[in-house]
């Protein structure tokens, strides 16, 4: 007897080798061809026979449980898209995907031939180019088939799940055909799904994306030119949580190309020229997929922070004649292509540098705001927010030169656009005055030898044609000195005149003796041709000007 169950169990274990040898050695040889089969009816039922699978080969390893597709192309049927538009149902984006390399882990193969179940735990795609056309249906509006993929799907598989999918180095271009084929791309994408369950259950779950309990998109080192060819804008990385629509931007930047030298040599007419520099902005509950196919924007919230903001300004260059007439932040909001809507948006520790080049002196004279914290809201232009809300405020807070506090209130009327309706508040703290003289001395050929600056309070109502202030100033010992240039450049003192200022034009204290501190009212007609914050600043300085002579 013990001799027969040696035998048996020899015999048992040279069939299970021989089994396993000939798994191990067949691979794909017995199954690619159903396989092939299958996956392939599986995407022409999910896509009402839009789209069409091709592969170059699979490997198919049963005891590993793995599969290896190569080469694999998914193509669009243009025959059957032109039957789907036809019939009202075509999809408003279509999708071209080719991949070097599929990579299936737990693959179970009695689940695929058998119809019904596919249980898998990890996906990982290699080098995938993905274009999608958006729109492609006549009217650019979603397809009539209410159908869910899984009730689409269900004839060839009754439950769909996935651990984990992993997408590497993908490249994205999304080609916007509405918009005269304007063409976004990136490269070097990377995409992050887990939990995909597809099934009777999950088919109406909205806590999912794409049927995914969560989803990270990375895309690294984006890049673009501005039109006007004058500008790079750079993110170092997006990543996307697409479940909960959050989208972090890390390293944002608008730069100017070239030095800032340069810079005013390209233009034949006056600009400011910009350099914006984000560590981070953060964007939650994003519409992310519209922003992707520049249809527009809308988020929640936004949280910038650790940014900076230099605005460089040559008045050397000439002005265009043209007007600046409608160019108001609320004005070029509303003027936007695209839908925008952001409730709130927060700063955090920025930065906010102008510089300016005076053509007499040919000097730079500098004004900086940093620490900075604000917030904006309403930030929209679209109709039915402005009509439970009409305004589109900015409140920010931070130190004038590194020294002073000043606070400053934005109020834009998105009601009053054509008129321009805006007004200004502002509030600065004690300043020493000689602090300010980084700007006073090139900018306005004066400095500022002494003076104690208390408090500051401006209040400015204005449009597109003027603004109206209202300034109180407090402040003590305040002596100034007239400057010009010299034939070598350097800024010399002007005695006669800053003796005449001193003694018959400025005031060195306000309230003046046995006299009350009352606000000094001003207006300034606007110059066409300057910006929205050169009237705001002239308005506020001829109340400055009132109260001082």
């Amino acid at each position: 007897m013990k001799k027969e169950w040696i035998i048996s169990i020899s015999i048992i274990a040279v069939l299970v080798a021989g089994a396993l040898m000939y798994l191990k050695s067949r691979k794909s040889t017995d199954f690619e061809p159903m396989i092939k089969a299958q996956l392939q009816q599986v995407i022409r039922d999910g896509s009402n026979g839009l789209y069409v699978l091709d592969m170059d080969k699979i490997e198919i390893d049963i005891l590993a449980s793995t599969v290896i597709v190569h080469n694999a192309r998914l193509s669009v049927d243009s025959a059957r898209l032109k039957v789907l538009d036809a019939a009202g149902i075509a999809p408003v984006d279509v999708y071209s995907i080719s991949l070097s390399v599929l990579n299936i882990d737990g693959f179970n193969i009695d689940d695929l031939l058998n119809k019904r179940n596919i249980n898998l735990h990890n996906l990982t795609i290699k080098d995938p180019a993905i274009a999608i056309f958006h729109p492609v249906n006549k009217n650019n509006i979603p397809a009539k088939d209410s159908s869910t993929l899984y009730e689409r799907i269900a004839k060839s598989i009754g439950h769909f799940s996935l651990d984990k999918l992993v997408v590497d180095n993908m490249d994205l271009t999304y080609h916007n055909i509405a918009a005269k084929e304007k063409i976004t791309s990136f490269k070097n994408v990377t995409m992050q799904f887990s939990d995909i369950v597809i099934d009777s259950l999950t088919q109406y779950d909205t806590t999912r994306f794409l049927y995914a309990k969560d989803a990270l998109l990375l895309f690294n080192n984006y890049v673009f030119h501005t039109p006007d060819s004058l500008y790079t804008v750079k993110a170092d990385s997006l990543a996307l949580h697409a479940s909960n629509r959050e989208l972090s931007v890390k390293g944002l930047s608008l730069t100017p190309r070239g030095k800032k030298e340069d810079f005013s040599k390209q233009l034949t007419y006056y600009k400011d020229r910009y350099d914006i520099h984000i560590a981070k902005a953060t964007f939650k509950k994003a519409d992310w997929y519209h922003l992707l196919a520049s249809e527009g924007f809308a988020a929640e919230e936004a949280l910038l922070d650790n940014g900076s903001i230099e605005v460089f300004s040559d008045r050397n260059v000439p002005l265009s004649g043209k007007s600046k007439v409608g160019n108001y932040p609320h004005q070029l909001l509303m003027k936007l292509d695209f839908p925008l809507d952001v409730k709130t948006i927060t700063l955090n520790n920025f930065t906010l540098t102008y510089k300016e080049v005076n053509p007499k002196s040919q000097k730079t004279g500098t004004v900086f705001f940093n620490n900075i914290k604000g917030t904006l809201r309403n930030v929209t232009n679209i109709k039915e927010r402005i009509a439970k809300d009409k305004f589109f405020t900015v409140q920010a807070n931070g130190l004038l030169m590194g020294k002073g506090n000043i606070g400053a209130t934005f109020s834009f009327d998105l009601t009053k656009t054509a008129s321009g309706d805006f007004s200004v508040d502002t509030d600065m703290g004690p300043i020493d005055g000689t602090a300010l003289n980084i700007a006073a001395m090139p900018l306005g050929l004066f400095e500022i030898t002494s003076g104690n600056i208390k408090s500051v309070k401006a209040h400015v109502q204005g449009n597109n044609n003027m603004a109206q202030s209202s300034v109180l100033m407090i402040y003590d010992d305040l002596k100034i000195k007239a400057l010009k240039t010299d034939d070598d450049g350097k800024l010399k003192n002007r005695g006669f005149l800053s003796f005449i200022a001193n003694t018959f034009i400025v005031h060195d204290s306000n309230p003046r003796k046995n006299k009350k501190a009352v606000p000094q009212q001003a207006s300034f007609e606007r110059d066409q041709q300057r910006s929205f914050f050169f009237l705001t600043w002239k308005a506020i300085m001829q109340g400055i000007i009132g109260v001082v002579s």
